[in-house]
């Protein structure tokens, strides 16, 4: 699981994610609504960055969290 963190993290554009990139990142698999709504549930990445109007996460934070998501099974 930690190289998958680790690769998670290099795809990252910095230290903090915004919601738009994230849904970049996995390849439109979560979007940006989905990732609104994981939220306001409290079940989306546990370090959320506010700057304004605009949500973003910690980039160590949404990696660990999408690491934990992901389900892996070998067919």
């Amino acid at each position: 699981m930690q190289t998958l963190i680790e690769d998670i993290l290099k795809s990252c554009p910095g230290p903090v994610i915004s919601r738009k990139e994230a849904a970049k990142l996995t390849g439109g698999l979560i979007s940006e609504k989905y990732l609104a709504n994981l939220d306001c549930n409290g079940e989306g990445p546990n370090e959320r960055v506010n700057v304004g109007r605009r949500v973003g996460y910690k980039s160590e934070s949404f990696a660990h969290w999408l690491a934990a998501r992901i389900n892996q099974k070998k067919y």
